[in-house]
């Protein structure tokens, strides 16, 4: 979770943040008012938004409330910025679920270390930590390699994030979630169930996803051979991990 949408009334105060945040690591982006801010988050899902609340009088809250009806961001966390010690706009703020306020011309690093420990919150555990079953059923157990293979070759391609376009980071997120769910879901699958229709029907979406992302990632111009190397190793995991729903598609109407 590294997304951040800046919504800003200033110029000098967003490009001062987007440059505090990016030396951070964060990807940014910044919008000026909040009907661009409505329109960024039609066709994008950052992970987090800082606000600028010196917009309030420019729609912002019913801006707000159509981010939140957007299905991705529901529960995406807002941190705002003020420039004056307004406690009515605080008191407003906090009731729109805002998780914090900080003054708008004070240092940066108030901010940062609250993306970070928001981030911390919801940090996905580190993926060596994750035991994969081991069944009886050989398709399963191969599934369940498969899928262990995707979600570690997403770790190992994530610090090239910055090669896979405008639209990457958002794409390859999906491929992330799409891997841990796949893998947390072949854990809960009992042996030689995989004949049933709806729970292949459930795989096929999710692996799609991995299969679909990755192609398009790799439609970009100027990736390296690493990047491309794993994208390729993701589009044929996923491969092979259709084939093996096929074979049970196919033992289930013999």
């Amino acid at each position: 979770m590294n997304r951040v949408l800046i919504v800003a009334g200033e110029r000098q105060t967003g490009e001062r943040y987007q440059q505090a945040l990016a030396q951070e690591g964060f990807q940014t982006a910044v919008v000026w008012n909040p009907i661009q801010m409505v329109e960024f988050c039609r066709q994008h899902t950052p992970d987090f938004m800082v606000v600028d609340l010196d917009l309030a009088e420019l729609g912002l809250w019913s801006a707000i409330q159509a981010v939140r009806g957007i299905g991705t961001l529901a529960n995406v966390p807002f941190f705002g910025l003020a420039s004056t010690a307004n406690q009515q706009l605080f008191e407003k703020a906090k009731a729109g679920g805002f998780l914090a306020v900080f003054p708008t011309h004070y240092s940066s690093r108030q901010v940062i270390e609250a993306l970070r420990r928001e981030a911390d919150r919801h940090r996905v555990p580190a993926e060596e930590e994750v035991q994969d079953v081991v069944s009886r059923d050989p398709s399963l157990n191969r599934l369940r390699e498969i899928a262990r293979d995707i979600v570690e070759t997403s770790l190992s391609l994530r610090p090239r994030i910055g090669e896979y376009g405008e639209d990457g980071p958002e794409l390859f997120g999906y491929i992330e979630n799409s891997g841990r769910e796949i893998r947390k879901k072949l854990n809960g699958v009992a042996d030689f169930s995989l004949h049933d229709k709806e729970l292949r029907h459930d795989f096929r979406n999710m692996i799609g996803s991995v299969t679909g992302f990755s192609e398009l990632i790799l439609m970009e111009s100027g990736l390296s051979a690493e990047s491309t190397e794993g994208l390729t190793r993701l589009r044929r995991n996923s491969s092979e991990f259709v084939a093996i729903l096929d074979q049970q598609k196919a033992e289930a109407t013999a």
